[in-house]
């Protein structure tokens, strides 16, 4: 098991919104308390406003994200320090950095930015081309770091928000703001690609709500809304940055681990269904029901001939669980799920028991 899959699994706190956050300086700061650089917290509202530099992921994990540059300078990398983090092992902890050469100039309408390499050990590329120091960005732009492409644009703040609104209801449920169907199974294509081109880990959950049905009998298919709202920020509350969680249908989610192999996923999974046993969903702001999910988990493995294969190896093992009485977590093996692993043992206890035998 890797370092790194151990880290991001094992005993480690769930971190904070901030730390998930890909722009730090962000982080819990009120949208009428930012400011545009010159003291003005009305952030150019006003006509006329200054066009801003963006950056926006058109490959990657993290496809179709927008960046909002705010700084003189924005180092990009994988670093916990970093202005931009990207979850990209062919990137440098410190990778490279745009600078805002003009951003203290309160009468530029343009903003003059450039890009430099820090040093990378694979390069940071711009339109195609290595850069050898530092280039001049225009609108248009595109930067390849690593495995990820960043397109540079110019946008005027109001076009800014329009576009994110737009792109959040493309991609988002609008119950569970998690990813919808669709944009999960992309996103689902890219990581078994990279696993099999790369042999990495890759793991993948299937969680279901138990009896579900029950509450939108007793209590309104509205209650049963708000039920799924607060099953899935739990669900998101658990994860790690890099994980990618999705609505798969009804009260069914799906979640995506990459870099994670079995030992790691069984721990998220596990994490993800303790934190939903032992939480109180509210219900019509009066009552508190216990509820609770059964899990599915499945890692890569060379009997997987597609992602279909993986995703449905995790519904068979979800199954299972809800065959053993719920509120379980069960793995898929090679050739059937483990039918004697309940959510009461240990993935190291489970594999130790089979290496006596």
């Amino acid at each position: 098991m890797s370092d790194e899959s151990r880290s991001r699994h094992e005993g480690n706190p769930t971190p904070s919104e901030d730390t998930l956050s890909p722009w730090k300086q962000d982080g819990g700061v009120p949208a009428d308390k930012k400011t545009d650089g010159y003291g003005d917290t009305s952030v150019r509202k006003r006509e006329g406003s200054r066009r801003l530099p963006v950056l926006i992921t058109l490959d990657g994990r993290r496809v179709s994200e927008r960046f909002v540059l705010k700084q003189s300078k924005s180092v990009i990398g994988r670093d916990m320090t970093a202005d931009l983090i990207l979850s990209d092992g062919e990137i440098s902890r410190r990778h490279c950095a745009v600078l805002w050469r003009n951003f203290n100039d309160p009468r530029s309408e343009t903003p003059d930015c450039w890009i430099t390499d820090a040093g990378s050990t694979n390069g940071t590329y711009l339109n195609g081309d290595i850069i050898e120091r530092e280039a001049m960005l225009t609108d248009g732009d595109m930067i390849r770091v690593g495995r990820t492409v960043l397109g540079f644009f110019l946008k005027d703040e109001r076009v800014l928000e329009l576009d994110q609104l737009l792109i959040n209801m493309a991609l988002h449920d609008s119950l569970t703001q998690l990813y919808k169907r669709e944009f999960f199974f992309s996103e689902l294509h890219r990581e078994f690609d990279r696993s099999r081109r790369h042999d990495r880990p890759l793991s993948v959950a299937v969680v279901d709500i138990d009896y579900f049905k029950a509450v939108n009998d007793e209590f309104g298919h509205l209650s049963g809304d708000e039920v799924l709202r607060q099953f899935a920020d739990l669900i998101r509350l658990s994860l790690r940055e890099g994980d990618i969680c999705g609505r798969f249908g009804g009260e069914e989610f799906a979640i995506v681990f990459p870099e994670t192999d079995e030992e790691g996923a069984w721990n998220a999974a596990e994490r993800i269904r303790t934190a939903v046993e032992k939480h109180e969903f509210e219900i019509n702001s009066q009552v508190n029901r216990r509820i609770t999910a059964s899990v599915g988990v499945a890692t890569m493995h060379e009997q997987f001939a597609n992602k279909m294969d993986l995703i449905e190896a995790a519904d068979r093992a979800l199954y299972e669980a809800k065959q053993l009485g719920r509120n379980k977590t069960v793995f898929f093996a090679t050739d059937k799920p483990h039918a004697g692993l309940s959510s009461t043992q240990s993935f190291s206890d489970e594999r130790a028991s089979k290496e006596d035998m």
